[in-house]
């Protein structure tokens, strides 16, 4: 039975996935990025391609030209220097936002906004050599250290094999202008980044539910985390049954200082007894007090004490004890029932005063 309770056999709660993820432990690769990067990279080459050729062939002929031997000679270098600069900024520049923008959504779209107060906070053990070398040597270190070993030889292959029918063509190359040379660069990288890109997706989106399937093994809980955060979110059930407890004996000795301005009380006659109160202020008779079995027994002794009629009606006081609460109006559909008891208390009220008024005539 002990061993039971240490073995993790049950799902992650809500409350142990929040934890995670507050400790920034979710299910990411860090391969989507990449594989993005190289597709949107691809695909700017096809859209763009004529824009970044006509730049990168701006800056060959100014540069590497005879017009950079004439700026020299004259002491403007800097010119050259700063029409290089610039137009290595336009060259580079969509290619940082695009990947910064890359970066923060291939982000969200794993994992959503983190709230990572716990993975950020300070942490000395981190710190700690031995616990370092233990991450790298763990069995999850080996599996980081093969993949990335199997990504870089798959990536390597798959450019070997797009570049191998290229290499016919390097004896031709120096026929071509520099315009046709960098067409066919732009050619040749459209073709690795659409090829590398596609290869790193398929690879992102297997490592992406390894990490899932993973982080769900290690979220898993034993029975007795279970209840141990059931306490802790719900409260020692020993103490939640004392606080109940004594509410209700607060309940019930407010119940019984108010049986005595009760009209009447309503029995089963034995089982059950339902205290009825009307007055002018309310809108109908209101239940005041019930119990059952010895708390009946109660307010039947302090209804007799008090001179508090007791009538028996099983249906009405059966009815009135299961569906009502104490403090409630008499519903319509028990106020005819309600209404002849209250009538008929009253009728014997004025029974009673009559021998006394005729008593008192007699005096006179």
């Amino acid at each position: 039975m002990s061993e039971d309770q240490g073995e993790k056999t049950e799902e992650a709660t809500d409350a142990r996935r929040e934890e995670f993820r507050k400790r920034g432990q979710v299910a990411m690769t860090r391969e989507l990025s990449t594989a993005i990067f190289f597709l949107v990279a691809a695909g700017l080459i096809y859209v763009s391609g004529r824009y970044f050729l006509q730049n990168i062939y701006d800056v060959f002929t100014r540069a590497m030209g005879g017009e950079l031997i004439a700026k020299i000679r004259e002491g403007q270098i800097s010119e050259i220097l700063s029409f290089i600069g610039y137009k290595v900024v336009i060259l580079t520049s969509p290619i940082f936002f695009i990947s910064l923008i890359i970066g923060i959504g291939s982000q969200l779209m794993q994992t959503g906004l983190l709230q990572i107060e716990d993975a950020i906070s300070p942490n000395f053990n981190k710190l700690n050599p031995m616990n370092a070398l233990g991450r790298i040597f763990s069995m999850k270190g080996v599996f980081e250290l093969f993949k990335s070993i199997l990504k870089m030889t798959a990536v390597g292959t798959i450019m070997y094999l797009l570049l191998k029918s290229e290499i016919k063509q390097i004896p031709y190359l120096s026929g071509l202008s520099i315009e046709q040379m960098l067409t066919y660069l732009g050619g040749v990288l459209f073709k690795l980044l659409t090829g590398t890109g596609m290869f790193m997706l398929v690879l992102a989106i297997g490592d992406y539910f390894f990490q899932r399937w993973q982080l769900e093994k290690e979220m898993m809980m034993t029975k007795q985390e279970i209840k141990e955060e059931h306490k802790s979110r719900d409260g020692d059930p020993m103490v939640k049954a004392r606080i109940r407890k004594v509410q209700r004996e607060l309940a019930t000795r407010k119940m019984m200082t108010e049986i005595p301005k009760g009209d009447v009380v309503i029995t089963n006659p034995t089982h059950i007894a339902v205290v009825i109160k009307y007055s002018a202020n309310l809108p109908a008779p209101q239940l005041i007090a019930k119990g059952a079995d010895y708390m009946a027994e109660r307010i039947k002794q302090i209804a007799r004490d008090n001179n508090i009629p007791i009538i028996e009606n099983k249906p009405l006081a059966r009815t009135i004890f299961k569906t009502m609460k104490i403090g409630q109006v008499i519903p319509r559909d028990l106020f005819v029932a309600v209404a002849e008891v209250l009538s008929y208390v009253y009728r014997l009220r004025r029974k009673k005063r009559k021998p006394t008024n005729t008593q008192a005539e007699r005096g006179l």
